[in-house]
């Protein structure tokens, strides 16, 4: 017969009372003889430590219960209570309006006009600033470290000057000529002619492409690479046309929308 199945003749259960004289008097052995039992049931220490002082505050609590101790300890805690949800209450309600100090920095940095502005912000919030904010802007700047030439050359394709951009990063100019030069970026660009007979009323893309490349520049912004190519291609022919070139950082895409540098030459202008 399966263990699970019930047996065909009735069976007597037996009880045996507990000898209650063997049982713990004490707390100490009641408390240990209830730890045993968890234990036994598998109970971790967190948990034992965690009944421990429930079991503390209930018979503190039962203790002074209906006292004037008892009633001072509830108003007590009812009052810190209270103070914890109002302070709660307002440090949400001063985010919502003033924001963390790095909503501060955002704000401060799009009303800046200046580099000396950025600076003089960057100061007044630095030395301010929470632990955890402080940390986030601290590892960022320890990135931006890592990846300096990137933000150097960026600038630079897109026109800023080596003093401008060593003023807006505070360092030399000398340093970031060097990082200019010694991080040359892939220009890619290509050479756009307008058709013959087109006119602005024409609804089709009026520029046709006629060539393209890709190749290293050195401290060049976009604008000056689209110019440098233009006089290396402009022919006889091209000279009597209208031509542009466009210029992209290479990965940018081809979208003229997006171009980092852009030249038109009109032959009747």
């Amino acid at each position: 017969m399966d263990a699970t199945e019930q047996p065909d003749e009735p069976t007597t259960a037996h009880y045996t009372r507990a000898d209650a004289s063997k049982f713990p008097t004490t707390p100490a052995g009641q408390q240990a003889s209830i730890e045993g039992m968890v234990a036994a049931m598998g109970g971790t220490e967190a948990t034992r430590i965690h009944n421990r002082r429930m079991l503390a505050e209930r018979r503190a609590q039962e203790q002074t219960e209906g006292t004037a101790m008892g009633r001072f300890q509830a108003h007590l805690l009812a009052e810190l209570t209270r103070y914890e949800e109002e302070r709660e209450a307002e440090r949400r309600q001063y985010e919502a309006a003033e924001g963390t100090a790095l909503d501060l920095l955002a704000e401060g940095f799009r009303k800046a006009r200046s580099t000396a502005e950025r600076h003089d912000l960057a100061e007044q919030v630095g030395s301010s600033l929470p632990l955890a904010e402080a940390g986030v802007i601290r590892r960022v700047a320890k990135a931006l470290e890592a990846s300096m030439s990137g933000v150097v050359v960026d600038a630079r394709v897109d026109g800023w000057t080596a003093k401008e951009i060593a003023a807006e990063l505070d360092l030399t100019p000398s340093y970031v000529y060097r990082m200019l030069r010694d991080y040359p970026w892939e220009a890619q660009w290509v050479l756009y002619v307008q058709p013959d007979g087109w006119t602005s009323g024409s609804d089709d893309e009026p520029w046709q492409r006629i060539a393209d490349g890709i190749e290293e520049s050195a401290g060049e912004t976009a604008d000056e690479v689209a110019r440098r190519i233009l006089d290396e291609r402009l022919d006889d022919d091209l000279a009597t046309k209208c031509v542009r070139v466009a210029v992209w950082r290479a990965g940018d895409g081809l979208d003229l929308g997006d171009a980092r540098g852009d030249v038109e030459r009109d032959p009747n202008e």
